[in-house]
């Protein structure tokens, strides 16, 4: 049996979550899912949807899926917010897994008729940026495979080039040159063309130069060079970015630590609250540990 794990992960800076409030399902049908969903009752949500979906019916019902995905992201987020949920519904610790689950269901479903996609794409992202929460869990404790993977697992929800930085710099500390350096040249082409515009997933591209440039340096044999190279180009994108500004600054001199403390994401914080994540040690994911 799987040991479970409850990490709780202490940060001094609590954030808000930036889960759209208004967000709402676009091009829908079922009117009393779209009620719960409208009063924010995430269990119940999952409850009926979790009794459709074993009805014939609704086997390719995309909007039942996509609620589902929703209610049970939203239900992880809960949990967060007050762990003593999971000792009533011990299952909740697979509450995220669903929601990942669910919206690639709900994509797969939709494929064809397209009623729901694009139109429903932000509910896709916010899902996505949820697992932020077990990436910052599996970085904090040098787990990077297991991070790489919940990227791959969020990128068959929701995909844009901030992400897609992050699960480059990710597979270029695991070894995956296959997928890091397509990722790595491509960003160097973008960066060529000048000012991109601005997205609210931005926070996830500064935290992939920021992780790639980190480890980079904690190497028992610190790669500067390789480290100075990430932390330019990720200036390109953003230019004074403070947490890549004090990368680069520990680069140069890692004195530069003992007297100067590492600012926040300041993006981060319009969608991350750090307080407490679930996690399973024995999960799905690569589970090797890297140095």
């Amino acid at each position: 049996m799987r040991r479970l794990v409850i990490a709780i992960l202490l940060i001094a800076s609590m954030f808000t979550l930036g889960i759209n409030a208004n967000a709402q399902v676009k091009n829908g049908v079922h009117s009393k899912l779209a009620k719960y969903f409208e009063n924010e009752q995430w269990e119940d949500l999952a409850f009926k949807c979790d009794k459709m979906m074993v009805l014939e019916k609704y086997k390719n019902d995309a909007e039942l899926y996509l609620y589902s995905a929703y209610a049970y992201a939203k239900i992880f987020t809960m949990c967060l917010d007050d762990p003593k949920l999971l000792d009533k519904t011990p299952e909740y610790l697979q509450s995220y897994d669903l929601a990942l689950r669910y919206s690639v269901n709900a994509k797969k479903k939709d494929k064809k008729a397209k009623i729901l996609f694009p139109d429903n794409d932000d509910l896709l992202k916010d899902i996505a940026v949820i697992g932020m929460y077990y990436v910052d869990h599996y970085v904090s404790v040098k787990k990077y495979s297991k991070a790489n993977s919940k990227v791959r697992k969020m990128l068959k929800t929701y995909s844009d080039d901030n992400f897609i930085t992050l699960q480059g710099c990710l597979a270029a500390i695991t070894g995956d040159t296959a997928t890091a350096n397509p990722i790595m040249r491509n960003l160097e082409l973008q960066a060529e063309k000048g000012k991109r515009r601005e997205k609210d997933t931005d926070f996830a591209m500064i935290d992939a130069f920021d992780i790639y440039a980190t480890w980079l340096l904690n190497k028992e044999t610190p790669d500067t060079d390789e480290a100075k190279k990430i932390l330019a180009l990720g200036l390109k994108f953003f230019p004074d970015e403070p947490v890549l500004v004090y990368d680069l600054e520990i680069a140069k001199n890692p004195e530069y630590a003992t007297e100067h403390a590492k600012p926040e994401n300041a993006k981060k914080a319009d969608f991350m609250v750090k307080a407490s994540a679930i996690t399973d040690d024995n999960d799905d994911d690569d589970d090797e540990d890297d140095e």
